[in-house]
């Protein structure tokens, strides 16, 4: 009888411990419809030197022709819809002097950028994937230049915007994002991207969340 003694304390042990243990953590998946929208990060004014600050215009090429990039009716409409606040922008960063880069995603070309907003003949403009540090001179651009501060705009918000900015943030520059100037297909991923820039570490502490009313150079 000593055996199954042992056996029946062992499993008594196994029950009383297993009743003890917590509960197994669900995953974000499992609690999707628990998850509360957070209150809207406050835009915050920024006060700008042009002779060290960079407006970058990520992948607005499209408008004209769909196949050729992001910005269009048929994909990306909140883009199009930006496109008078930022060519306003554009205009009064030009008079002050700021540093204009453009970049191009997808198909497209620099003839392909949407006129509203054309890139003039000496303005650079490089192509690449989601980060536009990534195999391109943006980073010598810029710090040929004497940039400090880049003011990120364009599409999608949760792909060039987001790695972009977050890039610049990680090299020590400090990061502007218009949230008039940042689009993409769904109002989800430009909520996101607006909460991740102002709760990010290492990204966070060197964004400042804005709209291009609050932009003085």
């Amino acid at each position: 009888m000593f055996f199954p003694k042992i056996a029946a304390a062992a499993g008594a042990l196994v029950f009383a411990t297993l009743s003890v243990m917590p509960a197994q953590a669900e995953t974000i998946i499992d609690d999707w419809s628990k998850v509360k929208v957070p209150a809207a990060p406050e835009l915050k004014p920024a006060t700008l030197d042009a002779k060290t600050t960079a407006l970058l215009l990520l992948d607005f090429n499209g408008a004209q022709d769909a196949t050729k990039g992001p910005c269009n009716k048929d994909n990306k409409p909140r883009c199009l819809a930006s496109l008078p606040k930022v060519q306003a922008f554009l205009e009064e960063a030009r008079k002050a002097g700021v540093y204009i880069v453009y970049t191009l995603g997808g198909a497209g070309e620099k003839a392909d950028i949407a006129t509203a907003i054309a890139p003039k003949s000496d303005d650079p403009v490089v192509k690449s994937g989601p980060n536009k540090f990534i195999n391109t001179d943006l980073g010598k651009l810029l710090e040929a230049k004497g940039i400090k501060t880049v003011i990120v705009t364009g599409t999608a918000s949760e792909g060039a915007v987001l790695n972009t900015g977050a890039q610049a943030a990680f090299t020590g520059m400090n990061v502007v994002v218009p949230v008039d100037g940042m689009s993409s297909t769904e109002l989800y991923a430009e909520q996101y991207v607006a909460w991740h820039f102002t709760h990010a570490p290492g990204v966070s502490a060197k964004t400042t969340l804005t709209q291009f009313s609050q932009i003085k150079f």
